[in-house]
């Protein structure tokens, strides 16, 4: 069978989708370019927000219109599928987010001519080679904590780590195929090992991928402070000592702990502003990435502010914004929402302060010299590098794809470096 796949929001359903067409190729599978010719489409959603979720719905209306057969899963399913009724809804499968290892035997299951239902047992799983150079590796599902607004914590139930045998098993099949950068990710990476037998944590399985042989980097994915803060210095020390990026993506959501507790976060504003400042000086190039959500219920001006006043004070590189938005099923979407005109306008002001904020904290590399590694040939000739702190230098020239080049930072915008190989 031509299967298409897309695959929407964070890095963990990006890791899936790639996954998914491994495991597909694996089987005979073609992969399709695009849904024109396709048997079978596959659509890995995202519900994180309702404009996301909206999304889905049409574009599992577009792709039902153009394939035969249609396969849905991701974060929508199985919450969420009374959304796609209509045309197409009869000839579209749902598959929860932990049955997806079953997906190449339902399409060899369609090929055979059989019933189509999902099969109890998992198929074989063993990876086509590809030459791609960056590559998601999912080290959990689910988490241990309970925010008020999360969708995903419904949508992928509790704390499942992969084992360190199976992480580092993907790890060396990644590599083999001449992947140069392995991205660890879950919803919370710092909970990795909590509910597995044994004292291993999240260190130690980075310890684990950094000493499997090869020419790679570790970027390590978004981690919550109440879950990093047992193993903070150990893990900032398997930070500075092995191949990972120099990176930490530790979201903040609110600057008011009035707010963080009405999300039921699991820490404070005390524990965050400690942990960056531990991060930095234990790892002084690091690359600090937050998340924030304005206009939260109950959300006051006092506590937007303080939200503006500790973006200030820490002065991440990256800042991911999110205006709230209320998912059904959650706790949050039960309280009064604010009136959109102060959700928006808020939004809009962040927006402003994440720029600026984030532009200031890049010019401090302009002038430097630094080694990066391109991943990513642009438009025009130009190529994408990331320095070890995984910020990104955008060159006037295209290096080898997974080359190692000297450069000069001679510039900087809101969100990239501005570099010359030298």
């Amino acid at each position: 069978m031509q299967v298409y796949v897309e695959s929407f929001g964070c890095s963990q359903n990006q890791g899936e989708g790639a996954g998914i067409v491994r495991d597909l190729s694996s089987h005979g599978h073609g992969i399709a370019p695009s849904p024109a010719g396709a048997d079978v489409g596959i659509l890995v959603t995202c519900g994180v927000i309702g404009p996301t979720e909206a999304r889905m719905v049409r574009r599992w209306q577009a792709l039902s219109a153009r394939v035969p057969r249609v396969v849905v899963t991701g974060c929508l399913v199985p919450l969420r599928t009374e959304l796609m009724t209509g045309p197409g809804r009869e000839r579209t499968t749902f598959v929860p987010i932990r049955d997806q290892d079953h997906i190449p035997a339902l399409l060899d299951s369609w090929s055979d001519g059989a019933s189509g239902t999902l099969p109890m047992a998992p198929a074989p799983t063993d990876p086509p080679l590809s030459p791609i150079l960056a590559e998601e590796v999912v080290i959990a599902q689910g988490c241990t904590s309970g925010c008020t607004y999360c969708f995903s914590r419904l949508a992928r139930g509790r704390l499942s780590s992969v084992s360190v045998p199976d992480v580092v098993r993907r790890v060396r099949e990644a590599t083999a195929r001449g992947v140069r950068e392995i991205r660890l990710t879950g919803l919370d990476t710092a909970a990795w090992g909590e509910d597995l037998p044994g004292p291993k944590r999240l260190p130690d399985l980075l310890r684990a991928v950094s000493n499997v042989p090869g020419d790679f980097r570790v970027r390590v994915g978004m981690m919550s402070p109440q879950s990093l803060e047992p193993n903070l210095v150990p893990y900032l020390d398997a930070l500075a000592e092995g191949p990972a990026y120099r990176f930490l993506h530790l979201p903040l959501q609110s600057g008011s702990d009035r707010v963080l507790d009405s999300m039921r976060r699991g820490y404070g504003v005390d524990l965050f502003r400690k942990q960056v400042e531990a991060a930095r000086r234990r790892l002084p190039d690091l690359h600090l990435a937050t998340d924030v959500i304005v206009g939260f219920p109950g959300e006051t001006e006092d506590d937007f502010r303080a939200t503006e006043a500790l973006l200030e004070e820490v002065g991440p590189e990256t800042v991911n914004v999110t205006r709230f938005s209320a998912r059904p099923g959650t706790p949050a979407a039960r309280l009064p929402m604010l009136p959109p005109r102060v959700a928006k306008r808020r939004s809009r002001e962040l927006a402003t302060l994440r720029h600026r904020i984030s532009r200031a904290r890049l010019e401090r590399w302009i002038g430097t010299r630094a080694v990066g590694r391109v991943l990513e040939h642009g438009p025009g000739g130009s190529s994408v590098a990331r320095l070890g702190n995984y910020l990104p230098v955008v060159l006037d020239r295209r290096p080898p794809l997974g080359a190692d080049v000297e450069l000069r930072v001679d510039g900087a915008r809101s969100t990239y470096l501005l570099g010359t190989p030298l």
